[in-house]
């Protein structure tokens, strides 16, 4: 729960978008309140736009906010702003203009999820103008803040943020007296259309009538750019309570599926769930906000990705979208470190203590390099230099590589090995690519783009090789296995061995795999009926067994329903396992199909969807009722 405390615009008032009922019982009841000066946290944010690259290295026209009075810095998703329970936050907005000539720009009020109605729409701010509001935390949780022009057409632009509220005393706590959590992460969950940005850059007002997505984003990135960005990369041990803010201001819903574990649904909208619900996939609607809590019960590497195919493609390329993973590792692996760099900064940090190093971190030719001599101090390693054939060698307990400047050829225990880019000098110093740190040194890279910051994960000692030969095969599973079902399938393979260069290779012609076989990148979407096989193999040739996984895809019937203006027709309907049951709308009201948990709900409505689907794969009974008209109920019993 939050509330406001006061509103004032420099010439203009507040409030905001919306695209779903559902997201009415949000509403709260607002208090004045009386703060000191001293409770006050401020926050001073600017509007201008700025440009997102994308996945495929196209760039999109944004608006947004920044943290930095410059047009064309905006950010997205925007600043992440951070309070604790009882805490005031003051936010001023202050519309400095775009950086595009002719882009049709415009700036609104800030809205709050949670404290301001989801319809009707604030006066625009003029250039040079300012809207400041003060917002008390009450409650604990995870919401957003977004621009009031009462459409959405800002939040599609980018105009949203995440907001998020502490348990009082910096507690590891989702709230005060709520459960434990040992590190935490907030996905930002988003979809873009290009040809509406399109739109806003060259001066015209886009219809958002004709909105259609191409890209998916987490943080405002997709994958494969997901799997480098520490913010939405998931890192743990086994045992390790990891709790996920997932906030959706879009407008399209994302089904959230992890492999490999269950998690529980903790928190909705920032209202803590008198019982957590168990689930390995959750619904995100439009305007929604859930916390969920993942206790990691196994090692290994999962998948945590959007359960909708389109969700997990940029501009129709699969893999991509929402699809990032979760590492964990074994509980008794020793007590990790963490190093920040940033390019063009001398300044660091290692584990929270700040650091000055020789050389500023760089980039050249879309690699990114650091200070090895800092490198091998952190990690525990010994950098020698030999001034005869200006040689460097890297020593640690078990490998010695041997390295040339301007070379991309090294010495790997006295084995020639292949650099992606050459180490270099600089300053008289030795700069190493970061991929040299990550797949030489084994040290996890995490690379963030948009804030030039460079994350690496390591502990004392760090090295990929084991003081005896590795004999030990790769262990490889599916997911989901083999079998019958009524539509396509994403299937994800994963590996799990102690060389992190172990690949997978697969077959879907029932052939054998071999290391000549189609290499594993990311998710196999099979849409008929196919025998899928695969291997395991380390870089010390040890390889699985071959698995077979037979995927029979036999679509199931569809039942329809009628929804006239007062009744569901037929109301009460079996099926069998696998079902999709439509909605069709044949009166001239809108209408929702919700069920009473909340897992199923659609809207219908004659001047948009006039048809809502769902599939039913579990056995039980599902009643639904319309939350327009509530008199209006259903079931669907599933035998």
């Amino acid at each position: 729960m939050i509330r406001e405390v006061s509103g004032m615009t420099r010439a203009g008032t507040i409030k905001r978008y919306g695209l779903l009922l559902a997201v009415c019982f949000l509403l709260l009841l607002l208090s004045p309140l009386h703060t000191n000066a001293a409770d006050v946290k401020k926050i001073q944010l600017f509007a201008t736009d700025g440009l997102l690259t994308l996945p495929d290295g196209k760039q999109l026209y944004m608006w947004g906010y920044s943290l930095e009075n410059k047009q064309g810095t905006a950010v997205f998703p925007g600043p992440l702003l951070e309070v604790e329970e009882g805490d005031t936050l003051e936010v001023t907005v202050t519309h400095i203009g775009a950086k595009q000539a002719g882009s049709e720009f415009r700036v609104y009020p800030l809205r709050f999820q949670g404290i301001d109605s989801p319809s009707g729409a604030e006066q625009a701010l003029a250039l040079g103008q300012s809207h400041t509001r003060q917002i008390q935390a009450v409650q604990a949780g995870s919401y957003y803040y977004y621009a009031g022009d009462g459409k959405g057409y800002g939040v599609q632009m980018g105009m949203s943020g995440p907001f998020v509220v502490k348990a009082k005393g910096a507690q590891k706590r989702a709230w005060t007296g709520g459960p434990q959590y040992d590190k935490e992460y907030v996905f930002h969950v988003n979809e873009l259309d290009p040809a509406w940005h399109k739109s806003a850059a060259d001066g015209l007002v886009y219809d958002p009538g004709k909105f259609h997505p191409r890209y998916w984003t987490i943080n405002g990135k997709s994958f494969p750019d997901l799997e480098d960005d520490p913010r939405s990369m998931i890192h743990g041990k086994v045992g390790e309570k990891i709790l996920v803010r997932l906030i959706n201001p879009g407008y399209d819903e994302h089904p959230m599926h992890l492999h490999g574990h269950h998690f529980q649904v903790i928190a909705e909208n920032g209202v803590p769930r008198d019982f957590p619900l168990e689930k390995d996939t959750v619904n995100l609607d439009p305007g929604e906000t859930k916390d969920i809590l993942i206790v990691f019960d196994q090692s290994g590497n999962y998948p945590f990705h959007s359960h909708q195919i389109v969700d997990n493609t940029n501009d129709g390329v699969y893999p991509g979208g929402l699809h990032t993973m979760t590492h964990i590792e074994e509980a008794g692996s020793s007590e990790g470190s963490t190093m920040t760099l940033d390019i063009g900064s001398t300044h660091a940090t290692v584990n929270g203590e700040h650091v000055m190093l020789d050389v500023a971190p760089f980039r050249l030719k879309g690699e990114t390099y650091v200070p090895l001599g800092f490198i091998a101090e952190q990690l525990g390693g010994v950098l020698k230099a030999r001034t005869e054939d200006r040689s460097l060698t890297y020593k640690t307990e078990h490998t010695e590589m041997e390295l040339w400047p301007l070379q991309k050829q090294a010495l790997l225990n006295g084995k020639q090995v292949q650099l992606e880019s050459p180490i270099l000098q600089k300053k008289g110093k030795t700069m190493a690519p970061v991929s040299y740190i990550s797949s030489f040194l084994c040290a996890r890279v995490g690379a963030d783009n948009s804030s030039n910051q460079i994350q690496i994960d390591y502990q004392l000692g760090q090295e990929c090789q084991s003081s005896g030969p590795d004999i030990t095969p790769p262990t490889v599973t599916a997911d989901p296995p083999g079998g019958t079902y009524t539509s396509a399938q994403t299937v994800q393979l994963s590996i799990q061995d102690e060389d992190p260069q172990a690949k997978i290779y697969y077959t879907t012609d029932g052939t054998l795999p071999t290391a000549r076989s189609l290499l594993y990148t990311g998710p196999i979407v099979i849409d008929r009926t196919t025998t899928l096989k695969w291997i395991g193999i380390d870089t010390s040739g040890n390889a699985s067994e071959v698995q077979t996984g037979v995927y029979t895809i036999r679509p199931a019937p569809e039942v329809l329903v009628d929804v006239l203006d007062d009744k569901f027709t037929p109301a009460h309907i079996k099926v069998t396992r696998g079902t999709t049951v439509t909605w069709i709308l044949k009166g001239s009201m809108m209408h929702t199909v919700t069920s009473y948990d909340g897992v199923m709900n659609g809207i219908i409505e004659p001047n948009g969807n006039k048809r809502f689907s769902y599939t039913f794969n579990d056995t039980g009974v599902t009643s639904y009722f319309c939350m327009v008209h509530p008199y209006m109920t259903g079931s669907v019993t599933v035998e």
